[in-house]
C-alpha cells in the first residue's frame, strides 16, 4: 500500500477524522453528535485496551507456532529473516539501530541458526531511504551476536513481501528454508508462498517461524489493570489493521497475477521470477 493510503488508512486518523466530522455535526444535530461522541470514546477505549486488540490479533498471530527445534526436526538448508526498518542514525548502537519488529527477526533467526549452524542464514529487504542497506545492518547485527560470515547471504533487491518470497523460492528450491518474520505478518507471508509454490512443480519445505508477537498473554491471564488504555494498544491495533487491509490488497494482487498469466496464454507461467 502506498504512504498516503498507509496515513489514511491508520486507526489514529480515522479515530481523528471521526471526532472532527462530530465536532461538524454538533452544530447541525447536536442530539446525534452527543450519541456519536459516547460511540467514539467507546471506539477509542477499545482501540487502546491491549486485551481487546489482542482479540482482533489473535486470528492472526496464533495461526501458525513458534519454530521448535524438537517439533520441527527437518534439517534446515536456509533460514530466511524478512527485512522490516531500521535507522542510519550513527549516534545509535547497533542493537538500536534495527527497529524493534527487526531486531526480533534478526534476533529469531540467528537463534535459530545457532541450532543448526549449518545452515545459510539470509537477510532480504530494501528501504530505498535509508543510506545504509537494511540488510547490511541486519548482516552487521548477526556477526556481532556470533553468526559465521561465510554463512550470510544478503538480498537487497527486494521492497515488499510479495519480491522477499519470490527471492527466497527462485534462491533455495527444493531445500528446506525457516522463514522467519512477525507473528502479525506471518499469514500474509505464508499465502505468498503458497501462492507462488503451487507454479512450481519440485517445492521445498517452507517451514513458518514467527517472532515480533503482539499478543503475549492468554485470556485467563488477564487482571483488571490491563484493561486500562495504553499506547502500546493503539500501536498494535495499528499493526493490526494494517495486516488485515494487507491481506485484502494481497487477495487482489493474486487475483490480477493470475488473470494476467491466463490472458497471456500461460496459466502455469513461472511467477516465482522477481519482476
Amino acid at each position: 500500500m502506498e504512504f498516503p493510503v498507509k496515513i489514511l488508512a491508520s486507526p489514529a486518523v480515522i479515530l481523528l477524522l471521526l471526532a472532527l466530522l462530530l465536532v461538524m455535526l454538533h452544530q447541525l444535530r447536536p442530539g446525534a453528535a452527543k450519541a456519536g461522541s459516547i460511540l467514539l470514546l467507546l471506539l477509542i477505549w477499545g482501540g487502546t485496551t491491549k486485551p481487546l486488540v489482542d482479540q482482533l490479533a489473535a486470528p492472526l498471530e496464533l495461526q501458525y507456532p513458534a519454530y521448535n527445534n524438537t517439533t520441527n526436526a527437518a534439517p534446515l538448508q536456509h533460514i530466511w529473516v524478512l527485512g522490516c526498518n531500521h535507522q542510519d542514525s550513527p549516534f545509535l548502537p547497533l542493537t538500536s539501530q534495527l527497529a524493534p519488529c527487526s531486531l526480533a527477526r534478526v534476533s529469531e533467526g540467528i537463534r535459530l541458526w545457532h541450532q543448526q549452524p549449518t545452515a545459510l542464514l539470509h537477510f532480504s529487504g530494501r528501504i530505498d531511504d535509508r543510506i545504509n542497506e537494511h540488510s547490511e545492518v541486519a548482516r552487521r547485527y548477526a556477526i556481532a551476536m556470533g553468526v559465521a560470515p561465510e554463512q550470510i547471504r544478503l538480498h537487497q533487491q527486494p521492497h515488499n513481501t510479495r519480491e522477499e518470497i519470490q527471492s527466497l523460492l527462485a534462491a533455495t528450491g527444493q531445500d528446506n528454508v525457516a522463514l522467519v518474520t512477525s507473528a502479525m505478518h506471518m499469514p500474509r507471508t505464508m499465502r505468498w508462498v503458497a501462492f507462488y509454490q503451487q507454479q512450481q512443480t519440485k517445492r521445498g519445505l517452507i517451514i513458518a517461524a514467527p517472532t515480533d508477537f503482539s499478543v503475549r498473554r492468554l485470556n485467563h491471564e488477564l487482571k483488571p489493570g490491563h484493561f486500562i488504555p495504553t499506547v502500546t494498544a493503539l500501536s498494535a491495533l495499528s499493526y493490526v489493521h494494517y495486516e488485515y487491509l494487507g491481506l485484502v490488497l494481497q487477495q487482489w494482487q493474486m487475483s490480477a497475477d493470475t488473470a494476467s498469466a491466463v490472458a497471456q496464454g500461460s496459466p502455469d507461467a513461472d511467477l516465482t521470477k522477481p519482476e
